[in-house]
């Protein structure tokens, strides 16, 4: 009995031992077979990116940033935006064909979800060039031109508004005038004022424009050329907006600030004129030719009572300014002081009121019909860069697609349910951009709109004031 006790032990023990070989070569198989799926999902995962390179791949963009954030497909992403635009997608796809053919098959080997299949060609193909066509876009603003509404004061009852007189504006372009006031030229600033100011004297009053400071340079060897160069580019005569405008183009700042001598041109040109007279200054500095234009201007006043010198310094010096003050005292006028674009145009508004025709004519300040058109096209521009690269990269998607169906890497069920993902997302963002043009059209129907409230509002002051 006892023998066959220990007979039993050992042959469990020998079944045992048995069973836990067979046990551990399962084990060991077992492992093998699970490495080789975890090196098939490692390369997939290498093969999809990172987790924040997966989130900002979309099969559909749902909004402006889903597409502003796509980088660009690894088989593309070196296109420039104009060489996307600019190259035919044939050529390009048939310059990546081969590895577009490799690169596809792993996709469809790896799954069969046409959503994730989508994605997985967008990192391929996806265009690389949304975020400078979409900042570009939405940077956009409307660029009317501001109108003109001078806010003149009120002529007090029984005060005449005197004769209708001549205007001599004498402008200096010296070479100091290259310098910038708060990122702007201050020959360019003084140019659009003195524009603005002849759309408003030249209502009521012949005009003439005279430039000094334009010939030679700064330099000791110019001087002389510098200081004798005073030009009339404007001649007195009635207003014409274009050829005034005209005017102004044809002179840049170089040189010497003959102030004095000027002005001596302004009382030479008008020695055989009646009525009244009035010499306009725009300054940003003292005489440097030696002249006198203090004197000069006491000159011109005593020719005539109804003469006057005023003054506009612009953006000068302590020094400067105590000479052009002394130079609008001598020619019984004013001095106004502006340091920057802003206060130079609300200077040049004087005692002037708009005819009746000016206020029935009033409503052509704010922009026209064609004007609206104009601007709408010009943002056109930019919608059509993002809706062109929208085509491209469809354009390149459905040849991958094609490729698809011409080497049977997947089913037809399968490449039809891919085909209509495509189709989706396609829509879904020309969506987004006819959406950014609808913002933008509205943006300068809006400018326009307030444009149009000032302008009446203006209209209605003027018409009041007139009235008084």
């Amino acid at each position: 009995m006892r023998k066959l006790f220990t007979v039993l032990c050992i042959s469990l023990l020998f079944l045992t031992v048995a069973c836990s070989k067979d046990s551990t070569k399962k084990e060991d198989e077992k492992p093998k077979v699970t490495q080789k799926e975890d090196i098939d999902k490692d390369t997939l995962k290498q093969e999809k990116g990172t987790d924040s390179e997966e989130s900002s791949f979309q099969a559909i963009p749902n909004t402006l940033e889903d597409l502003k954030n796509q980088p660009g497909g690894t088989l593309v992403g070196e296109l420039s935006l104009q060489k996307e635009l600019e190259t035919d997608t044939n050529e390009l796809m048939s310059r990546i064909d081969t590895d577009l053919q490799e690169q596809i098959k792993k996709i469809t080997s790896n799954t069969d979800d046409a959503n994730e299949i989508v994605i997985e060609i967008i990192k391929l193909l996806g265009s690389p060039n949304y975020k400078e066509a979409i900042e570009k876009a939405e940077a956009f603003k409307p660029s009317f031109k501001d109108p003109y509404l001078p806010n003149p004061k009120k002529v007090t009852k029984g005060e005449s508004k005197g004769e209708i007189g001549k205007a001599i504006i004498l402008l200096d372009a010296s070479s100091s005038m290259l310098l910038s006031v708060n990122g702007e030229v201050k020959m360019d600033i003084a140019k659009d004022a003195v524009k603005r100011f002849a759309d408003v004297i030249g209502q009521e009053s012949d005009v003439s424009l005279v430039v000094y400071g334009h010939k030679g340079s700064e330099s000791n060897s110019d001087k002389k050329l510098s200081c004798e160069g005073i030009e009339e580019v404007y001649p007195m005569g009635s207003y014409d907006a274009n050829e005034f405008e005209k005017s102004l183009t044809t002179f840049e700042s170089k040189g010497w600030t003959p102030l004095a001598g000027a002005i001596n041109k302004a009382t030479k040109m008008s020695s055989n004129m009646d009525g009244p007279i009035t010499v306009y200054i725009v300054s940003d500095g003292i005489e440097t030719c030696d002249g006198d234009p203090v004197k000069e201007a006491e000159k011109f006043a005593n020719e005539n009572k109804e003469r006057t010198v005023n003054i506009i310094g612009f953006n000068v010096d302590k020094k400067a300014e105590e000479q052009l003050v002394a130079v609008s005292e001598a020619g019984n006028g004013k001095y106004y002081s502006a340091n920057n674009a802003d206060e130079i145009q609300k200077t040049i508004e004087y005692e002037w009121l708009p005819t009746m025709a000016d206020l029935v004519w009033a409503h052509m300040k704010a922009p026209g019909p064609w004007e609206v058109i104009a601007e709408r096209d010009r943002y056109g521009e930019e919608y059509w860069i993002i809706r062109n690269l929208i085509q491209k990269e469809h354009d390149r998607i459905q040849t991958a697609i094609n490729i698809r169906y011409q080497e049977d890497f997947v089913t037809s069920e399968l490449g039809s349910a891919i085909k209509d993902r495509m189709l989706e997302r396609y829509s879904a963002s020309m969506d987004i951009n006819n959406d950014l043009q609808t913002k933008k059209i509205e943006e300068i129907d809006q400018v326009v709109n307030e444009i149009k409230e000032r302008v009446d509002n203006w209209t209605k002051e003027m018409e009041s004031i007139k009235n008084e």
